[in-house]
Formats: C-alpha cells, sequence, structure tokens
C-alpha cells in the first residue's frame, strides 16, 4: 500500500511540473517592444487607403501634448501576418504640427508575424488645437506591395479654444418656445 502512495504521488508530481512547465511555455517573456505594443491604442487606418496591408500601427504618447513643446510619440508597427517581406513608411504632421525627428520610418526586412517594429517621432505642436499625424507605410507581401496610412489623433494645448460657447439660457426664456407668427397652434 505504502508503495502505491508512493507511486500515485510521483505520478502527482510529474504532472503538476509538466503543467508548470507547460504555463511557463504559454506565458513565455515578451520583448520590451512587444510588452509596449500591448499597451498601446490602435492607429486608424484610413478606409480610403486602398487595399488592407497585413500589419497592425498602435502608438503611445510619451507625456500630454503642449503647445511649443517637443513630444515624443512611440509607434509599432506589428505585421499580422507571416507573408510580410519588408515594411517601409514616413510620418508626416498636419498644419501646426510638425515632425522634427523619425519623419522616415526605416526598412524592416522580414519582420517577424506579431512581433512589433519599434519607432520613435519627436513633434512638435505650434498653437492649440486637435491635429493629425500620418504614418504612411508601404508593405511589400507575397509579391505584392500595397500602401496605407494611420491616423494619430493628437490633441495640444486646450485643442480647440475658438469654439463659440453655448449661450446661457435666461431665467425668463427657459422652457419656453417661440412660435412663427401666423401660426394657428
Amino acid at each position: 500500500m505504502l508503495a502505491t502512495v508512493g507511486l500515485l504521488a510521483a505520478c502527482g508530481s510529474g504532472s503538476t511540473q509538466s503543467t508548470v512547465a507547460r504555463r511557463a511555455a504559454a506565458h513565455k517573456a515578451l520583448s520590451p517592444a512587444e510588452a509596449q505594443a500591448s499597451n498601446m491604442v490602435n492607429a486608424v487606418a484610413d478606409p480610403k487607403g486602398g487595399d488592407p496591408v497585413p500589419v497592425q500601427v498602435k502608438f503611445q504618447l510619451r507625456s500630454r501634448p503642449d503647445v511649443a513643446q517637443p513630444l515624443e510619440v512611440d509607434i509599432a508597427i506589428v505585421p499580422v501576418s507571416g507573408s510580410v517581406d519588408r515594411v517601409i513608411g514616413t510620418v508626416e504632421g498636419e498644419d501646426g504640427l510638425d515632425v522634427v525627428d523619425g519623419g522616415q520610418i526605416p526598412a524592416a526586412d522580414r519582420p517577424a508575424e506579431g512581433v512589433a517594429i519599434p519607432h520613435i517621432i519627436r513633434v512638435l505642436p505650434k498653437r492649440d488645437g486637435i491635429f493629425t499625424l500620418s504614418a504612411v507605410l508601404t508593405v511589400d507581401s507575397a509579391g505584392q506591395s500595397s500602401r496605407a496610412t494611420y491616423s494619430i489623433p493628437i490633441i495640444a494645448g486646450a485643442g480647440m479654444p475658438d469654439l463659440p460657447a453655448k449661450p446661457a439660457a435666461s431665467a425668463g426664456t427657459a422652457g419656453t418656445t417661440a412660435k412663427p407668427s401666423g401660426s394657428t397652434h
């Protein structure tokens, strides 16, 4: 009986060890770029940009965008297919948002599926406003070359300070509706 209990205990500990080993393999260590990309926000692909490309673009702002203060933007290009042969691109800011550094995304040849390609862009907001930073990528995959544009919103300073304020309702007109002249209602 002692031998049977010993054998059962040995079998149980072996399966526990193999379960732990399987869990560890399933939760492999992420590279710093993959760990960072998992916490980023998806950039928006232009729906008129032509054929879909087999990559995702994610981004993260390193600080709050302030007028006349340089801002670093981390982007990650993540191939979603093993057929991606090459990725290259440019980054452009619209009027009021200058790209100071990182405007050229260097070519990445034969990137691994699911492995983030990190890139840092430095921009300079010139005034308060809501701006768009555009990442224009050319992706060669399965013998085809496709181009896609991804938008990254940047709200600098007060955003849109020139928006008109809502008029306050005066106490005498609250809850009443003016009727058009000649109305019989």
